[in-house]
């Protein structure tokens, strides 16, 4: 394809024109071809196989002209007269269609005729467009839909439904009645909520240690979610929750490496690092609800902890581990800004590099920058002169 010269390029070298010396509607391209100007090809008008018009400067007409495409050792573009446009009556089976072609695609060429919109594509894909407008309002009423989502355009029109309950709930969909199933929806904010076991079985000789432990308040979702739509995925989840096929209600529960790593070693091995005889460690998730946020039940969670079972909220080991990121980030910051006082008073403001001076500026105000400065000035007036050496000779 590289090594191939375009119609374009042949017609110019037999009217003698040269790679320096051509005309202004075209220049010398990257595939050493002769390309047209973008402005150039605005002004043409495009004819299909069939006798449709393109003008340049539509959308249509744009696409033609972007079009570039090397398919069965022809190179289709508008170079070669032959640029590729989407088929607007969708026929498979006409005889102009490049053979093979994943697509409907019409070659179309160059014309002299004048621009009728009558006879053009541009008419048909407005017509398109109406009545995809049209089939769109009488599934969906008007209201925004993300399960009503576009098809080929070639079987069953340009729009189809497809419901999926995630996708209303990754859109945050507000519709108060679902388009779809034409039902209320209950748009209070909820999330669905799980308990983890962690379960570890130990033996060391004839010593056998059990240890239990349970995170609460697990959420399935990063946000709230409308009600009814974490009822309809829940009741969707527990109607495909199989043994059989090893499907749980929470497919992809919040795992921790650690946990794979012991879940993989409990299963495959019975080890784990070499520090017991004998490893067993079960994940198990339970008392899946629907809550506007999590509930504590302390008796419950009394009773747990008498049964020997440690008890963790994931609320408390969100707010810790921010808390210990949000310490880090505090003395990495103190840490920055005593390097940054430390070079202030070594050098001083005016021998400091413009990188340390951007660091200063970001990280200590005017005030403090002032009072560093005045620091060196006094600490370095207050330095005893150097004596001066005599020499004899």
């Amino acid at each position: 394809m590289n090594d191939e010269l375009n119609t374009l390029t042949q017609r110019l070298y037999a009217q003698g024109y040269t790679r320096d010396n051509h005309p202004d509607s075209v220049y010398w391209g990257d595939w050493q071809n002769f390309s047209y100007k973008w402005e150039t090809m605005l002004g043409f008008t495009w004819e299909t196989p069939c006798g449709l018009l393109i003008q340049g400067e539509s959308d249509a007409g744009r696409s033609v002209a972007i079009s570039d495409c090397f398919y069965q050792h022809v190179w289709y573009c508008p170079e070669n007269d032959n640029s590729l446009h989407l088929c607007p009556y969708g026929r498979k089976s006409c005889e102009h269609t490049p053979a093979g072609f994943p697509l409907v695609m019409c070659p179309c060429h160059q014309t002299d005729r004048a621009y009728d919109y009558e006879q053009s594509v541009e008419k048909i894909e407005a017509e398109h467009t109406r009545e995809a407008h049209k089939q769109y309002m009488e599934l969906t009423g008007g209201a925004y839909c993300a399960c009503v989502v576009g098809s080929n355009g070639y079987a069953g029109g340009c729009y189809e439904i497809n419901y999926d309950v995630m996708n209303c709930i990754r859109c945050g969909c507000k519709n108060p009645v679902c388009v779809i199933r034409k039902q209320p929806r209950d748009l209070k904010k909820v999330n669905i909520f799980y308990d983890v076991r962690r379960t570890w079985i130990t033996r060391l000789g004839f010593l056998e240690e059990k240890k239990v432990e349970i995170t609460k308040g697990s959420k399935v979702f990063d946000h709230a979610v409308a009600q009814t739509d974490a009822e309809i995925w829940l009741k969707m989840k527990e109607h495909e929750a199989s043994p059989l096929n090893n499907y749980a209600v929470i497919e992809n529960p919040k795992k921790t490496p650690e946990d794979r790593r012991q879940e993989y070693f409990s299963k495959m091995h019975r080890q784990y690092g070499g520090q017991y005889d004998y490893f067993e460690f079960h994940y198990e998730v339970e008392n899946i609800r629907i809550a506007r946020s999590e509930q504590r039940d302390l008796l419950q969670d009394l009773r747990d902890v008498a049964e020997g079972i440690e008890v963790i909220h994931a609320t408390d080991s969100l707010k810790a581990a921010e808390s210990q990121k949000r310490a880090r980030c505090e003395a990495a910051k103190a840490q920055r800004i005593r390097k940054v006082e430390k070079m202030i008073l070594t050098c001083g403001w005016d021998h400091l590099e413009d990188i340390w001076k951007r660091r200063a500026e970001k990280l200590l105000d005017d005030a403090q920058i002032a009072a560093l400065i005045r620091q060196r000035e006094t600490s370095k007036a207050k330095e005893p002169p150097e004596e001066a050496q005599i020499s004899l000779f």
